[in-house]
């Protein structure tokens, strides 16, 4: 493996971590839970969802920071729709960033 090789294995592992890390920041906002429970939720829903935990944590963010420069997987969305949907409309976002609809 040359250097360009280990820099870019390297790269993405830290874009990985970083994704990771604001998923698990999301997440904690949201629930009021520790960081730990936060990890937790996101490897068990991508268990259950039958989708990769790191593009579940990815496709939290992107929801959750309306990020539509990110090409969210339909299952991802899914996922992240029926385990956390509830708690991003009441953040005041929908699954897709738009604004959520208020109580009257």
């Amino acid at each position: 493996m040359d250097l360009r090789q280990t820099d870019r294995a390297r790269d993405a592992r830290r874009g990985g971590q970083r994704r990771l890390g604001a998923a698990e920041g999301v997440l904690v906002a949201l629930r009021h839970c520790s960081l730990d429970e936060a990890f937790t939720d996101i490897v068990q829903t991508a268990k259950q969802h039958n989708v990769a935990p790191m593009e579940l944590a990815h496709g939290l963010v992107a929801i959750a920071e309306n990020d539509v420069t990110y090409d969210v997987d339909d299952a991802v969305v899914a996922a992240v729709s029926r385990a956390w949907g509830d708690l991003l409309a009441r953040s005041g976002q929908d699954r897709y960033g738009e604004p959520a609809p208020q109580a009257h």
